[in-house]
């Protein structure tokens, strides 16, 4: 008589703790063995109707079981390789927002030191700390009692206000963004 899916469920369940003991001796953690261990059982429940004798029911388990290690092995590799992949792009973006190049600092508008100083002093201080000085928006904020959130909207505010005002100190030349500046003061700052 050919065995039923659930004749054959209950048969693997019975060797249950010794499945799982395999699974743990190769994956190293009980709660992946565990969950491995479920869906192994799943996919016994759903296919064991396909196993002709009973008795080569946990020699087919077992390679199941061993199939499933291999995914479980592959799944891990490639979670790492995309995290390794996403590390990678956030370093390469975050060099594009580090500090200003040392030999930028030479040829930053000498006009922005002078209307930085017209800003309120708080906005005044976080631009030269995170944007001259390339200090982290939390260090700045928490050197000057702030909170983060706080220090990002005032930073903001004040590079928008910076902005406004070398338009009109600089005029044309404010326009292609202050590098390599010669201009004369045009105008006074607001």
């Amino acid at each position: 008589m050919k065995p039923t899916p659930d004749s054959i469920a209950q048969a693997l369940n019975e060797q249950r703790a010794a499945f799982k003991a395999f699974l743990v001796a190769r994956i190293g953690s009980e709660a992946e063995a565990e969950d491995i261990l479920q869906d192994a059982l799943m996919q016994a429940f759903r296919h064991g109707g396909e196993i002709a004798d009973s008795g080569k029911a946990t020699a087919w388990f077992y390679r199941v079981l061993r199939n499933a290690i291999v995914d479980h092995y592959r799944s891990r590799d490639a979670v790492r390789r995309r995290n390794d992949t996403l590390g990678q792009t956030l370093a390469a973006l975050a060099e594009d927002f580090a500090a200003v190049p040392p030999a930028w600092k030479k040829q930053i508008c000498g006009c922005l030191t002078h209307v930085i100083g017209t800003l309120r002093p708080r906005q005044a201080t976080l631009l030269r700390r995170v944007d001259l000085d390339g200090e982290s928006v939390q260090a700045a904020a928490k050197a000057l009692g702030l909170s983060p959130n706080s220090a990002s909207v005032t930073l903001h505010r004040a590079r928008r206000e910076l902005r406004a005002r070398l338009e009109v100190f600089c005029g044309a030349c404010a326009d292609d963004a202050c590098l390599d500046c010669h201009c004369a003061p045009v105008g006074n700052v607001l």
